[in-house]
């Protein structure tokens, strides 16, 4: 998809949700954000396979001031306050997740499940709310790919 339609498309609200990115779409991803002047917020998770480690990265990279760290139990509740990073949407890039989704299967379905129900918070807003996860094989079954 070329960024100019990634872009429209990212300004949907009504179609934002967690999708499956390959690494080919994160440089248009990028660029999309740009144009629809959407705020992206990039988690890198190369070499991460605990958990732990990806909340405490996924905490530093929203810069969220009222968490020490998230947990998974609460990670809805800070993805849905960006007071302190006003934007016209969000769009997170999970990239690299293969390890963290093959040494915590459990853990990152509750992890996408708190990404989904962020993107409903942010829908009832009429922002868009988007997450991405960037992994290198096929993917998670249950995630859809954009396009």
């Amino acid at each position: 998809m070329n960024p100019a339609a990634f872009a429209r498309l990212l300004e949907d609200f009504e179609r934002a949700g967690v999708y499956h990115l390959t690494p080919g779409g994160m440089d248009a991803l990028a660029q999309a954000c740009a144009q629809a002047d959407l705020h992206l917020i990039q988690i890198p998770l190369k070499e991460t396979p605990r958990m732990a480690d990806a909340l405490a990265i996924l905490t530093q990279a929203t810069q969220c001031p009222a968490h020490e760290g998230a947990h998974l139990d609460d990670l809805a509740e800070m993805l849905s306050d960006f007071s302190w990073l006003p934007a016209n949407g969000y769009v997170l890039l999970v990239e690299d997740a293969d390890n963290l989704i093959a040494s915590e299967p459990s853990g990152v379905q509750k992890l996408l499940e708190a990404f989904q129900t962020a993107c409903h918070h942010w829908q009832g807003q009429e922002i868009p709310f988007w997450a991405f996860i960037g992994l290198r094989g096929d993917g998670v079954a249950l995630l859809p790919m954009i396009g």
